[in-house]
């Protein structure tokens, strides 16, 4: 009854996935995600696969449930169905748990003031960017600078939509000054509304940036 328990088990690999990426690369391994099985299975008893990057699971039903922490320091819990016919499970440790806070954004267009943000990485050398918008007739007037050089410039029209995705951006980056500090790559941001100064330091190589906030206001491609 044993050896047939066992044979009916199939083996399954845990990978920790960046699902906004297409080739899904992250930094940001399973040993921080902290993945716990909630249901029924177990892991594999542990051994280096990949620097760590994916654990195996012994499974032997149709539904897994998994809880783990994202890149933003949450607890997000998942659940895959058809279990017994998978061979590898992909947790996106980018996946983000939304919740209310004050739109910046939206206080510097009713106080029409800019809103600025800039951000400098590296290690050991350095490069660094800033963006501004600047709310003037119905319209964000952007600036983007790299490394003290302007490389676009352009206006925007102010819709929810695009206050929608800046703001959703705050929300991210106000989580990222409570990343887990595992690399000595750090990105540190400051964020100016004209009323509000905002300081952040990331320290966690989780691959968090404002290249996706950059390319979704076609700044940047």
């Amino acid at each position: 009854m044993n050896s047939f328990f066992s044979f009916a088990q199939n083996r399954i690999e845990l990978v920790a996935n960046d699902c906004s990426q297409e080739n899904g690369f992250t930094m940001f391994l399973l040993d921080r995600a902290k993945p716990k099985i909630l249901t029924e299975q177990k892991f594999e008893q542990e051994e280096k696969y990949w620097n760590n990057q994916k654990k195996i699971l012994l499974n032997n039903s149709d539904i897994i449930k998994i809880e783990y922490t994202n890149i933003f320091g949450q607890i997000i819990d998942t659940t895959f169905t058809n279990a017994k016919e998978l061979n590898e499970i992909k947790i996106c440790v980018n996946k983000f748990k939304d919740y209310e806070k004050k739109s910046l954004i939206k206080e510097s267009i009713q106080n029409d003031q800019s809103w600025v943000l800039n951000s400098t990485w590296g290690h050991q050398t350095f490069e660094s960017d800033e963006l501004t918008l600047k709310p003037k007739n119905g319209f964000l007037k952007y600036k983007y600078y790299k490394n003290g050089k302007r490389i676009k410039r352009g206006k925007i029209k102010i819709t929810e939509s695009v206050m929608d995705r800046i703001a959703l951006f705050e929300r991210k980056l106000n989580l990222m000054q409570n990343a887990d500090n595992s690399c000595n790559f750090g990105i540190s941001y400051n964020l100016d509304n004209g009323i509000e100064k905002i300081n952040f330091q990331d320290d966690s190589c989780s691959g968090f940036s404002n290249e996706q906030l950059l390319t979704e206001l076609k700044i940047a491609e």
